[in-house]
């Protein structure tokens, strides 16, 4: 079975002091099967250029294994636009992030909705941080980007991280270009969203190495087919970010 890590970081982040290498990246994908793990910086990213290097060069090292996704603060204006059309165009990453509360970036807000039109630009997906950190990270406010850019496909990371779990799909299934990744969601909601949306449109994110083992758990316990299963693990992830 294809595994994909849909949401992995690697570095330094200032905003919620955290760190991950790539030693403990990698040693984590290895010791639970994981194929490829979708990889960006952390919000609070002392250089998020520099960082963008690091994970091309890591997927260089690894490839069809590492993939960047670029995340850079859109209030930085052009130097943001810049180097996420770098990061696509030359680095070859497969997708945006809008990190809502750790960027503070409503996505109602002219910076997101410049952040979401340079991504359907580049024909890559974005993906947007829902739960912790409302009002910012309300999923509900992600609907007009989804409206306003139809050929645009968005993550909702978490899928609002349990505490706005419902909203998020409510929110899904209100528009069809937007996609559910489920990290820290419980496996009661996590089943439930399966039923509402179909698999095809929810994919396995771990956020953190230490929450990789517990996500796969889940996934393999909630009741799924095997086609769900499959999907949910890892071909969904595949199609969307279009991996090789």
């Amino acid at each position: 079975m294809y595994i994909v890590d849909s949401h992995a970081h690697l570095g330094t982040c200032r905003v919620f002091d955290l760190e991950v290498t790539a030693e403990s990246l990698l040693e984590t994908m290895d010791r639970n099967g994981v194929d490829a793990a979708i990889v960006q910086p952390f919000p609070g990213c002392p250089d998020p250029e520099k960082m963008h290097d690091q994970i091309a060069a890591l997927a260089n090292k690894h490839p069809g294994r590492i993939y960047g996704l670029a995340s850079i603060n859109p209030h930085f204006g052009e130097r943001a636009w810049t180097e996420l059309t770098r990061c696509v165009k030359e680095l070859g990453f497969v997708a945006t992030k809008l990190h809502t509360i750790g960027h503070a970036m409503l996505p109602t807000s002219k910076d997101a909705m410049k952040l979401a039109e340079l991504t359907q630009e580049l024909g890559v997906p974005l993906m947007a941080h829902t739960g912790t950190g409302a009002p910012f990270a309300l999923p509900s406010l992600c609907l007009p980007l989804a409206r306003s850019f139809p050929e645009l496909k968005i993550v909702l990371a978490h899928a609002g991280y349990a505490i706005y779990t419902a909203e998020a799909m409510m929110v899904a299934r209100e528009a069809k270009n937007i996609y559910l990744e489920l990290s820290w969601c419980t496996s009661v909601q996590s089943k439930g969203i399966m039923g509402s949306l179909g698999a095809e449109r929810v994919m396995m994110g771990s956020d953190l190495p230490l929450n990789l083992a517990t996500e796969l758990a889940k996934a393999r316990n909630i009741g799924l087919t095997q086609t769900e299963l499959e999907l949910y693990l890892g071909l969904t992830a595949k199609g969307l970010f279009k991996l090789v």
